[in-house]
C-alpha cells in the first residue's frame, strides 16, 4: 500500500536525491582522478578515462539502488524515486537484480579501462577483462529474456522505448563520426570509445524514456 506525499515533501525528496547523487558522484570522481594523477609511470588516455567514468556511473547507480533496497524504510524511501517503503519492498526482487547488474557492469567497464592503461599493474590482462565484460553481457541478456514475461506492460514498453532511442542515437553517432573520420574531418574513434558510447547512450536513453512517461519527477 502506498501513500501520497505532499508536493512540497516530494520536491524536498527530489532535491535530497539530486544532492546526494551529486555529492557522491563528484566526490568519487575527484578521488578517482587523484588516484589516476598520482600513479607514476601510468599513462591514462582520454578514452580510458571516459570509459572508467561511465563504469563509475553504473557502479554508483547500482550501489545507490542496492542500499535503498537493503534498507527501504531507513534509506530507500528517501533515496529512491518511490512513494514509500512498501512500494520498494514490492519491487525488491527486480530492483535487486538491476542493482547487481549495474554494479557488475560498472566494475567490468572500469576494469577494462584500467587493464588497457600503459604501465598499470591491473589484476587481470586486457583480454581477460574483455571476456569478463562479454560474459556479463551474455548472462544479462539471458536473464532479461527469462524475466521478460514477468514484466508488466509499463516496464516492457519502457525497455522497448529505451532500446529504440539508444539505437537511433547510436546509428546517427556511428554514421556522423565514422563518415567524418573517413573524410578526414575528425579523428576516428578509439575502440574504447565505442564501448563508452554504447553503455553511456543506453543509460541516457533509459532516463529519456522514463522522463517521457513522467517517471523522473517526484512521486
Amino acid at each position: 500500500m502506498t501513500t501520497q506525499a505532499t508536493p512540497a515533501a516530494s520536491w524536498r525528496k527530489l532535491a535530497l536525491q539530486a544532492g546526494a547523487g551529486a555529492v557522491a558522484g563528484g566526490g568519487g570522481m575527484l578521488v578517482a582522478m587523484e588516484l589516476i594523477a598520482g600513479q607514476s609511470g601510468v599513462h591514462w588516455q582520454a578514452s580510458q578515462i571516459v570509459l572508467a567514468g561511465v563504469g563509475f556511473i553504473y557502479f554508483l547507480m547500482g550501489a545507490f539502488v542496492g542500499v535503498g533496497v537493503l534498507a527501504p524504510r531507513l534509506l530507500g524511501q528517501r533515496m529512491l524515486n518511490f512513494a514509500d517503503a512498501e512500494e520498494i519492498v514490492e519491487e525488491r526482487r527486480s530492483m535487486a537484480g538491476s542493482s547487481l547488474t549495474c554494479v557488475a557492469v560498472g566494475a567490468a567497464l572500469f576494469l577494462l579501462a584500467y587493464a588497457t592503461v600503459d604501465g598499470a599493474a591491473g589484476p587481470v590482462t586486457a583480454a581477460a577483462a574483455f571476456w569478463i565484460l562479454v560474459a556479463l553481457l551474455v548472462a544479462g541478456t539471458a536473464v532479461s529474456i527469462l524475466m521478460w514475461r514477468s514484466l508488466d506492460e509499463l516496464w516492457r514498453q519502457l525497455t522497448l522505448d529505451a532500446s529504440a532511442i539508444a539505437g537511433n542515437i547510436l546509428i546517427a553517432m556511428c554514421v556522423v563520426w565514422g563518415g567524418g573520420a573517413a573524410a578526414g574531418l575528425v579523428a576516428g574513434p578509439h575502440p574504447l570509445d565505442l564501448i563508452s558510447a554504447t553503455f553511456g547512450v543506453f543509460l541516457l536513453a533509459s532516463f529519456v524514456a522514463a522522463g517521457r512517461r513522467g517517471m523522473m519527477g517526484p512521486p
